[in-house]
C-alpha cells in the first residue's frame, strides 16, 4: 500500500546521488532542460517577483522563498513510517562527464541523462534497488540491487556469485532530526564536516545532501529551509527551468571553488523542485554559465515494497 505520495511538482530530495555518475573529473551539462538555463537573464543573480509580490533584494527574496518553502512543508500531512518500508524517489538527472585529456587540457565529454527510480530501505535492513534508464524514457533499464544489512551481514549476488561482507544498517529515514531552525542549522554545520571550505558553504551543501532522495518529516523539512534562510550569502537566481521543464526560481550560494549551488522552488507554491550547479567563472576548461549538473525531483513517497510506485 502506498503510504504517502508527493505532489508531482516534487518533494524534498535533491542533489543527485553521485554513485552512478562517471568520476571523470569536472562535469558540465548543456543538454535537455539545461539548454534553457544558458541565458544571461538566468545566469545572473537578480531581483525577482516571488508569489506575486513586488521585487525585493536578492537576499530578502531568498529568505521569502525559503520561508514559503518551510510553510509549504509544514502543511504536508505527517506519515507514520515503519522500518520495513522504503523511501521511493523518482528523478530526472543530466550531467556531462569530462575525462582528463593529454597534458593539462580537458578531454572528451559525455552527456549522461537518466530517469532514475530508487527504493531505499527505511531502516537499512531491507533489500532495495535503483532503476535507471535514458532520460528520454526509452532504452533498456539498468537495475542495481541494494542489499540490506541484517545481523551485521550484507549478502551480495553479482552474476550468480554470492558474497558477504560485514556491515551496519544505513537508514534512509531519520527520526532524530531537529524541528527548529537553530537546531537544524547546528545539524547542517556538523554534517558539513571538517573541511577547508567556509562552514556556511558546507552547511548549505549539507542541506542538499540531507534532503536528497529522502523523505523528511514535515516539521524537520521546514526546519531545513528555515535554517538555510539563516546562512549568510544566500541569494536568488532569476527564473530557471529544471530538467522536467518546470519553471521555478533558485536559491543559491556561490562556492569558493567557482561554482554556484542552487535549490530550485516553484515560484508560486514554493514547493521544492530540485537542484543544479552552475559555473560562475572561467576556469579549468569550464566557462561561466555552464551548468555542471541538474536534477528534477518528480516524486518522493513511502511505499511497502521495492518496485512499488503508487
Amino acid at each position: 500500500m502506498l503510504a504517502e505520495t508527493a505532489r508531482e511538482t516534487g518533494r524534498a530530495g535533491f542533489r543527485l546521488p553521485r554513485l552512478t555518475m562517471p568520476t571523470m573529473g569536472w562535469r558540465i551539462a548543456a543538454a535537455g532542460g539545461l539548454a534553457a538555463a544558458l541565458t544571461a537573464g538566468v545566469l545572473t543573480t537578480q531581483v525577482v517577483n516571488v508569489g506575486g509580490n513586488p521585487p525585493a533584494s536578492t537576499a530578502s527574496a531568498a529568505v521569502r522563498i525559503l520561508q514559503g518553502a518551510a510553510s509549504e512543508a509544514r502543511n504536508r500531512p505527517a506519515v507514520a513510517v515503519r522500518g520495513d518500508q522504503f523511501v521511493y524517489a523518482e528523478s530526472i538527472t543530466t550531467a556531462i562527464g569530462m575525462s582528463q585529456g593529454q597534458g593539462s587540457g580537458p578531454g572528451d565529454m559525455t552527456v549522461i541523462s537518466q530517469r532514475r527510480q530508487a527504493w531505499l530501505s527505511v531502516d537499512g535492513t531491507q533489500d532495495g534497488m535503483i532503476r535507471e534508464r535514458p532520460g528520454s524514457g526509452g532504452g533498456t533499464a539498468k537495475v542495481m540491487e541494494m542489499p540490506g544489512c541484517r545481523d551485521g551481514i550484507r549478502v551480495w549476488d553479482k552474476g550468480g556469485k554470492v558474497g558477504t561482507q560485514p556491515c551496519e544498517p544505513e537508514a534512509h529515514y531519520r527520526r532524530d532530526l531537529p524541528t527548529d531552525a537553530d537546531g537544524m542549522l547546528a545539524e547542517l554545520r556538523r554534517a558539513g564536516g571538517d573541511t577547508r571550505n567556509p562552514r556556511d558553504q558546507d552547511a548549505f551543501n549539507a542541506a542538499g545532501d540531507l534532503i536528497r532522495e529522502a523523505y523528511i518529516a514535515p516539521a524537520s523539512l521546514a526546519a531545513v529551509f528555515d535554517a538555510v534562510a539563516r546562512i549568510p550569502g544566500v541569494t536568488v537566481v532569476g527564473e530557471v527551468t529544471d530538467e522536467a521543464g518546470r519553471t521555478g526560481v533558485a536559491v543559491a550560494l556561490t562556492q569558493v571553488q567557482g561554482s554556484r549551488t542552487e535549490l530550485i522552488f516553484d515560484a508560486r507554491t514554493h514547493a521544492f523542485l530540485g537542484e543544479r550547479s552552475t559555473q560562475v567563472r572561467n576556469q579549468d576548461g569550464l566557462k561561466a554559465g555552464q551548468v555542471l549538473d541538474s536534477t528534477a525531483v518528480l516524486k518522493i513517497a513511502i511505499v511497502d515494497r521495492a518496485g512499488q510506485t503508487s
